[in-house]
Order: structure tokens, then C-alpha cells, then sequence
């Protein structure tokens, strides 16, 4: 997963990773190997990279794959291997019959080939590294989230983010970011929790449920600021970023139990973690949207900042190379 002018919002948390560690001072190149093409670009990528990691520019001193299946894609070249897991990976891609797809259980023996032969392993959750099923390749790996760029994902004025961002100032706005055609994401969930709630009635007017896809990184603050609170009903996560940056921006969470956004919603009271169905999820709507409007976010910020999460990156990297 990478940006791109076609979906500026893919994958920008590894982007905003490799910003960060050329900040702390690495050169970092970027290989993308777009799976969304065509699978086949995996099955050309392991020749490419194997002829980049040896070509330099001057010498590569490890390689760090993001996703386990690029992780598989890299294990064929020479030098030492860093992979991070972030979701499905490792925990597959769900169906409606309860189990996980075909091709995601594909994906994940490709995943745990990876894990085992790479000298570094990130898991960006606990429960991704319990995912692992090699209890050596558990013992070993890092939970590791991903960070967050705390300059720019910072508190500011709910009204004047309002007025860039053309949104009425008295509308009672649930932010809920998704990518078009991600079933789990579960919009479903959350249109049927913000029907509840306006069917019940809240103080100051109907609530607007504002879906947010394909915004440029760069807008994705005001969003924050602008919104009453966010909300999270996937049926599965890594570590959603979305929920680090909302906090970041102090603004209240509602969220089932989804990778590690319960983690984050302990640190900043106010916020409604809660079952995975619409009423539970309505209740915690309610409990929200009639409280104070933000939640201080300062112990998130503190814990995800992208500085110190490049530091812990820096620091499996000085692992592998010893």
C-alpha cells in the first residue's frame, strides 16, 4: 500500500513512516509493488527487488517490507529482512459465512513464510503478533503502531474547519472514514446506529453521518476538527489509524473492538468503546454527541507521535544488523 494521485489516501501510513525516518536521518528508497494491478505484480516484483537491493544507490543495508505479502515478495533478495504485519496479513479477510476468504488464506501461509525467515518481524497490535503462528516468530516480534505526524494531527478550531471545509456550523456531524467497497468497514452498521439515533432523538438537531473517502492527507485534520465524533464499526483492524488521528485531534471516538482502538480510547476519556451492534453502537453515539464535544488527546499524541515511532523502528533495524 502506497499514495497515489488515483487514491492519495492508500497506504499513506507507511508513506508517513518513511517520511519519519528520513527525518531521524536514514535514506530511505521506496519500491511499490502495486497488488491492486494484478496479483502477477507480486510474482515480477521478487525479480525487481532482488536486482534493486543489489543495485543500490551506493548499497542498501536491509530491506523493510510493509504487508505480508510484500514481506513474501522479499524474502528472495540477499539482504537482511524487516516485515510489518498490519492486518489482514495475518488475521485473513472475513466472510459472510464467518470464515475467511480463499484468497486471504493464500495470504496469510504467504504471511507466516515471510515471518519465519525474516531477521525483524512489526506486528502494529498485540493481537496481530498473538496472529502469528509461530510461537518463536511471537516471541521474537515487536508490536510496533503505526505513527502519527502530531504537527499537523493537532486540536484547532471546529468552526473555522468548518467554514474551509464548506460544512454548516450547526449540523451534528459522526465522521466515518472508509474506502469505497471495503464491506468491512461496515457502513451498513453505522447508518442503521445514526438512524437509531436520530429516531430517538438528539439535543440541537439530527445527526449527519459525513463518510470521508479519498481525501488528500493533507485536508484530513480539518475533517477531525470539524466533526462532532468519529466512528469505527469494521468487523476487523490492524491499528486503525484513523482512530490515532481523530484522538489526536481531541476529538471523541466511538468504536467496537476492533484491532487496537480500545488501546487509544482508554487514554483519552470521553470516548465510548462498544459492542458491535446498533444499538450498543447508538447508545454510545448518544453518550458522545450530548457530552462535551473533545476529549484531550495529549497521552495519544505522547504514545503515537511519528518521531518516536521511527526511533522504534530504528531501533529493530539496529537488532537485525547486530
Amino acid at each position: 500500500m502506497y499514495p497515489s494521485d488515483r487514491d492519495p489516501a492508500y497506504g499513506v501510513f507507511v508513506d508517513a513512516q518513511v517520511q519519519a525516518l528520513a527525518a531521524e536521518g536514514l535514506d530511505v528508497a521506496v519500491e511499490f509493488i502495486d497488488g491492486r494491478t494484478s496479483s502477477a505484480a507480486y510474482l515480477s516484483g521478487i525479480a525487481r527487488l532482488r536486482r534493486r537491493a543489489r543495485a543500490g544507490p551506493p548499497s542498501f543495508d536491509l530491506v523493510h517490507a510493509h504487508y505480508g505479502l510484500t514481506g513474501f515478495v522479499a524474502v528472495f533478495q540477499p539482504l537482511p529482512l524487516v516485515v510489518t504485519f498490519h492486518g489482514d496479513d495475518l488475521l485473513g479477510t472475513p466472510t459472510s459465512a464467518g470464515g475467511i476468504t480463499f484468497k486471504s488464506r493464500i495470504a496469510r501461509w504467504l504471511s507466516a513464510f515471510a515471518a519465519r525467515r525474516a531477521q525483524g518481524i512489526i506486528c502494529v497490535s498485540e493481537q496481530l503478533r498473538e496472529a502469528l503462528p509461530s510461537l518463536k516468530d511471537r516471541r521474537r516480534a515487536r508490536v510496533i503502531p503505526g505513527g502519527i505526524d502530531t504537527a499537523r494531527f493537532a486540536p484547532g478550531d471546529r468552526l473555522s474547519a468548518r467554514r474551509r471545509l464548506g460544512l454548516s456550523p450547526a449540523a451534528k456531524l459522526v465522521l466515518f472514514p472508509s474506502t469505497p467497497g471495503e464491506r468491512r468497514k461496515r457502513l451498513d452498521l453505522a447508518e442503521a446506529a445514526v438512524s437509531a439515533v436520530n429516531a430517538g432523538g438528539v439535543g440541537g438537531g439530527g445527526v449527519e453521518l459525513r463518510v470521508v473517502s479519498g481525501v488528500r492527507y493533507e485536508q484530513m485534520p480539518d475533517y477531525y476538527r470539524a466533526a462532532d465524533c468519529l466512528l469505527l464499526t469494521s468487523d476487523w483492524e490492524g491499528s486503525p489509524t484513523v482512530v490515532k488521528e481523530a484522538l489526536c485531534c481531541d476529538l471523541p471516538v466511538v468504536a467496537v473492538d476492533a484491532g487496537d482502538a480500545w488501546r487509544w480510547l482508554r487514554l483519552a476519556p470521553g470516548c465510548q468503546p462498544v459492542a458491535r451492534d446498533v444499538a450498543a453502537i447508538a447508545a454510545g453515539l448518544r453518550a458522545v454527541l450530548q457530552g462535551s464535544g473533545r476529549v484531550d488527546g495529549a497521552a495519544v499524541r505522547a504514545a503515537v507521535d511519528w518521531r518516536r515511532i521511527a526511533r522504534d523502528v530504528i531501533a529493530v533495524y539496529r537488532d537485525v544488523l547486530a
